[in-house]
């Protein structure tokens, strides 16, 4: 039976077609059925958040009238809608972060942890122990908000909440996070392959500075405006990475295309030489990764939060039944794609 299955996941995967007809069924939702009927009035044929549509400038200009939108909220949106990102500085209270590190390596020291990992050397999920973090590069722990009080006190600090419902118009859903203690390296991407939602474009990106982030120790680096950039498709047709409908040839054309554009266009990275406390977040199609570590042996300690619009659901939730669950923290919602 296994290996029946298998043929047919095969024989989907060869056909962009085919797999796309299955993949528009199975992921049908009413928010990305209404979008669709009206791309034209977005930057991506893939829609977005309000703040992507062409009439953006009229829409915020309305909202400012009719909600009394502070001034910093409205040069924040203008900057999210024309460079892909927002910063708020000094966000998080130093000792809320304190207090979440602490309890993250206690969280760490249990024997077992709870905690899963994952590395570019170890795609899949694997237990957290001092062992692995040692061999693997680049580790991320996953999702410690299910564990860890305090890492929801951070993502969902009201700060951090009041900008992801401006941008989405819809409370905010937790749907992963990644903890860093050194600098990822990542190459330059965009979230929208990777961070698959049935809605591709509405996807935020949150990341806090756990520490000031000394310069050579591989910064958040991004290219201002590439969430506006459109041409590249997976398969012709798809905006996320499928390792199986894609292969890897197709992931590098994906990044080297990232690189090309930005040569085209004269855009150059810049980086979030962040202090602790301050937080960054970045549309969805955003181009962004970590710089080099030029002092390998120094910690860029950092939390990365993904979140999406309540109605808006990760791909997880399709193949995935046993990862649907959602809970609340003081009334905002979060789930997990690795622990049930």
């Amino acid at each position: 039976m296994r290996g029946m299955l298998y043929k047919i996941k095969r024989l989907i995967e060869r056909s962009p077609f085919l797999y796309g007809l299955i993949y528009n069924t199975v992921t049908r939702n009413d928010d990305y059925t209404l979008q669709r009927r009206e791309l034209d009035q977005y930057v991506s044929k893939f829609g977005g958040m309000w703040t992507d549509r062409k009439d953006f400038s009229e829409v915020l200009s309305a909202k400012a009238r009719t909600r009394h939108l502070p001034k910093s909220d409205i040069k924040r949106l203008m900057t999210w809608r024309h460079k892909g990102y927002a910063m708020l500085p000094g966000a998080i209270p130093h000792d809320l972060i304190d207090r979440y590190k602490e309890d993250l390596t206690n969280i760490m020291e249990q024997n077992p942890s709870p905690l899963l990992m994952t590395s570019y050397d170890v795609p899949a999920p694997i237990g957290y122990t001092k062992e692995n973090a040692k061999i693997y590069g680049s580790v991320r722990i996953v999702d410690d908000y299910i564990f860890s009080n305090f890492s929801r006190e951070i993502l969902f600090h009201p700060d951090i909440v009041r900008f992801l419902t401006l941008a989405f118009e819809q409370k905010p859903v937790l749907t992963q996070t990644l903890r860093f203690d050194y600098g990822s390296e990542q190459p330059l991407h965009q979230d929208t392959a990777f961070v698959r939602m049935n809605s591709p474009m509405k996807l935020v990106g949150v990341w806090v500075a756990l520490e000031d982030i000394e310069v050579g120790t591989g910064e958040l680096m991004y290219l201002p405006g590439s969430h506006n950039w459109e041409g590249f498709l997976f398969s012709g047709r798809f905006k996320h990475y499928d390792a199986g409908r894609d292969g890897p040839e197709q992931l590098a054309a994906w990044h080297q295309w990232i690189l090309d554009e930005a040569k085209t266009r004269g855009v150059e990275p810049e980086r979030f030489h962040a202090k602790k406390g301050d937080v960054f977040f970045w549309h969805a199609g955003l181009a962004h990764g970590g710089d080099k570590r030029i002092h390998p042996d120094k910690t860029r300690l950092s939390l990365v939060g993904h979140f999406c619009p309540d109605g808006v659901k990760p791909l997880y939730h399709y193949y995935k039944p046993g990862h649907r669950t959602v809970k609340e923290h003081h009334g905002m919602p979060y789930m997990s794609s690795y622990y049930r």
